[in-house]
């Protein structure tokens, strides 16, 4: 069927017509897709981050230096809102990627000796992993003795942090 001024009306005509305004929307969605996924690509993985938590332990920290009792410090592992970030609270970003909401899965809130494990994936963390994003703890030529839960341990360094658990420094 031919309309006005040679306009086509047939059946296949109005599905030609369709099928062109469906490719316009949909090769624009394609491109965008195809970006978005190229740009998460580049970001290092394949999958999207996980910011769901799967992980929460509270490990108890107590440290004594050259026998005297040491304050373990507030935001190891957390930049402050409005503030610089402090290397020696923020030295090491490795474990980033398992961290919460741009913090490290490592840190502490406040100076009551609580080191906070918030993870996206399960995994171990260790003691020595929490030293090296706390900088501030200069262990270097110093002798340390660590307990667990009150029992010795010679390889401080990797303590595993499970929940509940307490460990305690002696640095000298």
């Amino acid at each position: 069927m031919v309309g006005k001024k040679g306009e086509d009306h047939s059946y296949f005509a109005v599905g030609r017509g369709r099928r062109k305004r469906n490719l316009m929307l949909i090769i624009p969605m394609m491109i965008a897709v195809g970006v978005i996924l190229l740009v998460l690509s580049s970001m290092g993985g394949s999958s999207l981050p996980n910011n769901q938590m799967v992980l929460h332990n509270h490990v108890t920290l107590n440290v004594t230096f050259n026998g005297q009792p040491m304050t373990v410090p507030a935001f190891i592992g957390i930049v402050e809102v409005g503030k610089a970030e402090n290397p020696l609270l923020y030295g090491d970003h490795t474990l980033d990627k398992y961290g919460m909401q741009g913090m490290s899965p490592l840190h502490t809130h406040d100076a009551s000796r609580t080191i906070h494990v918030e993870s996206n994936t399960k995994r171990e963390f260790t003691l020595g992993e929490f030293l090296d994003i706390w900088k501030g703890l200069d262990l270097n030529g110093k002798t340390v003795q660590a307990t667990l839960n009150g029992n010795p341990v010679s390889d401080f360094r990797n303590i595993v942090l499970n929940d509940r658990d307490s460990i305690s420094l002696n640095v000298s």
